[in-house]
């Protein structure tokens, strides 16, 4: 009996094991369709600008989201690499886009955006942007701007997208955002950026501590009040996932600051492909030692490397752009020429350091049903951001140089 017994409770047990299988596969549920995304960047924004200003609209935001104590941007911290970095999640050495303006001299042109050949020429864009990694499986993308998403990858563009005309109101930007997310409406886009760029006009004009800066960032709270607005007309609000970043910070400049490259090195023997606050120089043949003994033994107010020798956590030495001999100004130096000096002197903000000085530190905010509540968490990273969204809208990534372990801290248990 005892025998039998056994037999029959292992029966019994496979009896329930098999039934309880077979009941989880024809009651399992095909997950629900993700929230759709909106990234949206301020171009030259900090969280200082917050602390010091009455900004109804961003404490709304902040209340019913997350924020980083602060967001460390790539190196160089100037706004094509780092959008770019946020767009595709790669280091600069990876995408490519070493600067706001540069030579290439394997294509043999001048990459600045506005030219020609300049954004919308898929060979200056290395890796894949976030956009594209949706429409490629099966989201619906848009774009009001975003350095890049000019540019056609692998033969896909997001469905909708605008050539950058800073003459377009900010307000018509949000107008066309909404209604491109509208469930209602044409599009019914699952991922968007947006993108404004008067903070960081302001800060280099007048420099990051200047009343039109704090004027600037009162315009930019009512830009997002009216933008919150829109969204619950079309019944987003509680519903959309919704980023706000930043590319970088600023730092104030001086005529008292400035490192003349003209009195350190003869500019008949080099290429500058970017001048401050990150010289990128190209030596002519057979001079590159001569002009980094001259740089290395004058070394002030400013760090000279050889490209192999860059530091790692920079990730600037692999790509071919990425001249000889890089250049990095103390904050708050500038690195210019005599006559340039002497005709135009030097703008009173500007970005562009060592992304780990903290005047070059920027802004992560976000809200949504993915996000938590009133609550502020650690550092974040920038390149993390790629990895994020793909998170955010159940895609997998392309290869990129981010960790979504390192951004879960802001999304709810």
């Amino acid at each position: 009996m005892h025998f039998k017994n056994i037999i029959s409770s292992l029966t019994l047990l496979a009896f329930f094991i098999g039934f309880n299988s077979c009941s989880g596969v024809q009651n399992e549920q095909p997950s629900e369709d993700p929230a759709p995304v909106l990234m949206i960047s301020i171009d030259g924004f900090m969280n200082e600008y917050l602390e010091r200003n009455d900004t109804p609209n961003f404490d709304r935001f902040l209340a019913e989201g997350v924020r980083a104590e602060y967001m460390i941007p790539v190196f160089p911290t100037k706004t094509f690499p780092n959008h770019w970095s946020l767009a595709t999640g790669l280091y600069v050495e990876n995408h490519g886009i070493i600067s706001n303006s540069f030579y290439d001299y394997e294509l043999d042109a001048r990459f600045s955006y506005g030219a020609p050949d300049g954004q919308h020429d898929e060979r200056w864009w290395g890796g894949e942007p976030i956009w594209v990694t949706a429409e490629k499986q099966g989201k619906t993308s848009v774009n009001f701007f975003w350095p890049g998403s000019e540019a056609t990858f692998d033969g896909l563009q997001s469905t909708k997208w605008v050539d950058y005309d800073g003459s377009i109101p900010d307000s018509t930007r949000i107008d066309s955002i909404a209604a491109w997310f509208d469930p209602a409406g044409d599009v019914q886009a699952d991922f968007g950026t947006l993108y404004f760029s008067f903070v960081d006009s302001r800060g280099h004009r007048y420099g990051p501590d200047a009343p039109e800066v704090d004027e600037a960032v009162i315009e930019m709270d009512l830009l997002l009040g009216y933008f919150l607005e829109k969204i619950e007309g079309i019944g987003l609000a509680d519903q959309m996932n919704i980023v706000l970043v930043s590319d970088h910070g600023m730092a104030k400049q001086s005529e008292d600051k400035v490192i003349f490259l003209d009195e350190l090195i003869n500019l008949d023997d080099v290429d500058i492909i970017d001048w401050s606050p990150v010289a990128m120089i190209r030596p002519h043949e057979g001079k590159t030692d001569e002009i980094y003994n001259a740089l290395k033994e004058n070394e002030e107010n400013y760090r000279v490397y050889l490209k192999d020798e860059m530091p790692e956590r920079f990730h600037f030495s692999n790509h071919y752009r990425i001249p000889e001999i890089i250049m990095i100004a103390d904050m708050s130096y500038s690195i210019t020429n005599r006559d340039y000096f002497e005709d135009r002197g030097v703008v009173t903000g500007m970005h562009g350091f060592d992304n780990m000085e903290p005047e070059m530190f920027t802004f992560f905010a976000a809200k949504g049903p993915a996000f938590k509540i009133n609550e502020i968490e650690g550092p974040a990273e920038s390149i993390n951001i790629y990895e994020l969204i793909s998170h955010l809208l159940q895609i997998e990534p392309a290869e990129n140089d981010g960790s979504l372990d390192e951004v879960k801290k802001f999304l709810k248990p």
